[in-house]
């Protein structure tokens, strides 16, 4: 199928279905995320059937047809643009679903919307049965729906984007971002579910899915491949289509030949890959058509995949058209190709899981996280175990850190050159601008030229790099840090970059991104600056985890936790033990600026675990610990949440992480410390008096409101609730079911009950007397016998046939 151009005469092969459907819902999505058509149509959870859609008001955010808030209509997940907001702007870890067993539901495996991020399945499993069933987020259960409704209720989004505000002022747009900066910096977090008496194990559960060992139909693929079977699920579905095994099977055909194994692609949208910021937008771009799952499955079996797409190629079958072998082959190709894009995704797969094993004493083990050269992993492995959690250590946390979404809880100060940088005014400054919306001035941190005789005190560098290292002002401290810290300095320039920031003229960064950028591209160069600093590290030129003695099973403190463990299994604990331990002994100064090895897992905790067994059997080892909440003793072995800025000490039962406030278990654990107490963000804002707008849910930052009905309102939101007039200076009435502002015209239509003599409605200031739902004015509230039209206000009457009657005399008058 072809299609021809209007002003061509050639014809242009028409876009496969699938890829037309993408492009489609893409542009839909965009559309409706600009305005009030988000969710449109989506059924009312309380109203059902009575509700027709929801049609949502354009600053109300309620629904025109039933007054219900938004956050009651079941919207598409993949239809709203505020479902970001509270993880892209806090840095909290988004809800992701997982597969995992819960005896108290079911002997198998149920879909969760949403676990506790950075748990361990056993520690899920126990979270999950303490909240009880009714608690459970089972996809498409009331308790699924209710934590999506208390998230966006406790957090709303619009308290933290002005782009989800109602026309703000630029002064109160910089006063909501001064507002959400200092949440960052001194309140927010998501709480940690742990095992009490286990070290932390922050084990990702992202891909949930249980993998599956393959079908029947795959594992002849599989042998067909020569290959041996991998439990992946994306690679076994494939291979498990009989028409792929066909296609693989069947000899090669003389003519090119179309191939369509598939109805459905992996992905419709880049939705999910929006919320890393390690990606540009042209690298999610071409992950259109790929899942999450999918992508770990491409990097992690990639040999696999190009082996069965070069055979589906050397057959000569095009799958271009296939809705999920297309997107699957360009993706390989990309990857395979364009180092650039490589290096980006490698940010963001995490390493496939290890499993620790037993072994005897005298097995060597080696450690599951393995530190090669910090340049030579600076695009590695650490920097993927990077969440958007760890960009949540709050309070003194200098704002650069989040602007280039580098790590929270790493200890910048250990590199001073790269601290300079993250504390230097003028670089926040420009990061404001470009978060403003506005055009970033050039930075200029130093204008002072770097002292660069210090390079001769490098012994073994060749004198042609010393002077290529001088010519652009660079140091020994700084080549320090350009090679200590190479992760942290690509997420940094990448940033500059994205933002638009340019540094010219600054004798800090400008060498600092040349000489960043040599290392990365030159080969020769790097293994030089690696020969020099390994030999002044008398031979030892990695970084790594010394080999763990495992003639015994250490006990372990955590000062995280503040409980004592035994490792689970031989070797485990004991390798985690020294992690962050580097071996730059020799070199004064390097051990304590090189801040990469501390990326993985929570640095404070193992730099102050204790190594030895007697050290660790004090008194503390089988303290009662009691809830922040209840006051109830935790015992050891349960699970608890923890709060990084409560303290180390202090715990929540599962169902006890509660706003104090509001008593509703905080959504997705996030929550706001302020004055010892966690608070869900809507009544934080209470507590710090900030004025609420009855009228729209938003933040007031202004200095002149109305106050009025007991609530607050921006002046121009003090309108009347069904026809949107202004109520400034003019005569309203409170709707009696909202408490909302009518103008009295809405009211005498929609509201007012009719006189049941003269017909006309009884007005909001006219009196009135009512019988049941019979009304009448006060002036009308007369005897209706013949020739009687006695006034009955205060005397004696009774009503018959809704006619109101002095005496039986007056109602035999017209009643036989």
């Amino acid at each position: 199928m072809s299609a021809v151009s209007p002003n061509s005469c050639v014809e242009t092969p028409k876009a496969p279905e699938w890829l037309s459907k993408l492009e489609s819902r893409r542009e839909q999505l965009k559309r409706s995320k600009l305005g009030h058509e988000a969710g449109a149509g989506a059924p009312c959870a309380e109203c059902k059937d009575k509700c027709p859609g929801l049609d949502l008001h354009f600053w109300r955010k309620v629904c025109r047809n039933c007054k219900c808030p938004k956050i009651q209509h079941v919207c598409p997940d993949d239809d709203d643009a505020t479902g970001w907001a509270q993880f892209e702007i806090l840095g909290q870890i988004r809800a992701k679903p997982a597969y995992i067993k819960i005896k108290a539901l079911a002997s198998q495996p149920v879909q969760l919307e949403w676990v506790p991020p950075n748990a361990a399945p056993d520690v899920v499993t126990d979270y999950m049965e303490k909240l009880g069933t009714a608690q459970i987020p089972v996809a498409g259960s009331d308790a699924a729906l209710k934590r999506k409704m208390q998230l966006e209720l406790q957090v709303p989004p619009h308290d933290l984007d002005a782009a989800l505000c109602d026309g703000l002022t630029e002064t109160e747009a910089i006063q909501l971002q001064q507002y959400v900066q200092k949440l960052r910096e001194q309140c927010v977090g998501q709480g940690v579910v742990v095992r009490l008496g286990d070290r932390l194990n922050h084990a990702q559960v992202e891909h949930v899915a249980p993998a599956l060992m393959p079908s029947q139909e795959a594992q002849k693929t599989w042998q067909s491949l020569g290959l041996m079977p991998v439990a992946d699920d994306t690679l076994n579905e494939l291979l498990a289509n009989p028409k792929v095994a066909q296609a693989l099977a069947s000899p090669a055909s003389a003519h090119p030949k179309l191939l369509v194994a598939f109805s459905e692609p992996l992905c419709e949208s880049t939705a999910q890959f929006e919320e890393n910021g390690a990606l540009r937008a042209q690298t999610r771009e071409k992950l259109l058509g790929i899942s999450k799952p999918a992508l770990l499955s491409l990097v992690t079996h990639g040999v696999v995949y190009d082996k069965v797409l070069g055979i589906l190629q050397d057959k000569k079958l095009n799958i271009s058209r296939d809705p999920k072998l297309g997107p699957i082959a360009e993706f390989r190709k990309e990857y395979v190709n364009n180092p650039q894009f490589r290096a980006e995704i490698n940010t963001i797969c995490p390493q496939p899981p290890i499993t620790p094993i037993k072994s005897s004493p005298g097995t060597p083990f080696n450690s599951p996280l393995p530190l090669k050269n910090p340049v030579q992993i600076r695009m590695g492995a650490q920097m993927r175990q990077d969440t958007p959690m760890r960009r949540v250590k709050f309070g003194g946390v200098s704002t650069i850190v989040y602007d280039c979404g580098l790590p929270a809880n790493t200890d910048y100060d250990r590199d001073p050159v790269f601290a300079q940088i993250l504390q230097a005014e003028p670089l926040k400054h420009a990061f404001q601008e470009a978060r403003a919306g506005r055009a970033p001035s050039s930075v200029v941190i130093s204008n002072i030229p770097a002292p660069v005789a210090s390079l001769a005190e490098l012994r073994g560098l060749n004198p042609a790099t010393r002077a290529q290292l001088q010519s652009v002002g660079l140091d020994k401290n700084m080549l320090q840090s350009a090679v200590s810290n190479a992760p942290y300095y690509d997420r940094l320039f990448r940033s500059l970059q994205d933002k638009g920031i340019s540094h010219d003229q600054c004798q800090l960064l400008q060498p600092m991104k040349q000489v960043h950028d040599w290392l990365l591209d030159d080969d020769q160069l790097l293994d030089e600056i690696d020969k020099v600093f390994a030999d002044m590290a008398n031979g030892c030129k990695d970084i790594s985890y010394p080999k763990p003695s495992l003639g015994e099973l250490p006990t372990s403190q955590s000062s995280d936790s503040g409980f004592h463990s035994k490792p689970p299994t031989p070797g485990y604990g004991s390798e985690d033990l020294t992690a962050g331990q580097g071996r730059f002994a020799s070199i004064p100064g390097i051990e304590d600026m090189n801040m990469y090895p501390s990326c993985a897992g929570m640095p404070e905790q193992f730099q102050q675990l204790r190594l030895h067994g007697d050290e660790a059997s004090g008194k503390d080892s089988h303290r009662t610990i009691l809830c922040a909440d209840c006051s109830q003793p935790i015992a050891m072995g349960e699970v608890a949440v923890k709060a990084d800025r409560a303290g180390k000490e202090i715990a929540w039962h599962p169902g006890c992480f509660k706003c104090i406030t509001c008593r509703e278990l905080l959504a997705d654990l996030v929550y706001f410390f302020h004055q010892g107490q966690v608070f869900c963000g809507r009544d934080l804002a209470i507590r710090l008096k900030i004025p609420r707008c009855r009228a729209c849910d938003e933040l007031i930052f202004t200095k002149e409101y109305t106050a009025a009905e007991e609530a607050t309102f921006h002046i121009k939101h003090f309108c009347c609730y069904q026809c949107d007039e202004p109520l400034a200076g003019q005569q309203y009435i409170a709707d009696e079911k909202s408490n909302m502002p009518l103008c009295l015209l809405c009211y005498d239509r929609l509201f007012a009950v009719r006189c049941q003599l003269c017909k006309v409605a009884i007005g909001p200031a006219d009196q009135g007397v009512a019988w049941g739902d019979v009304h009448w004015h006060a002036s009308c509230f007369v005897c209706a016998g013949a020739q009687c039209s006695k006034p009955l206000i205060g005397g004696r009457f009774c009503v018959k046939e809704n006619m109101p009657f002095c005496s039986p005399s007056c109602v035999r008058s017209l009643i036989n």
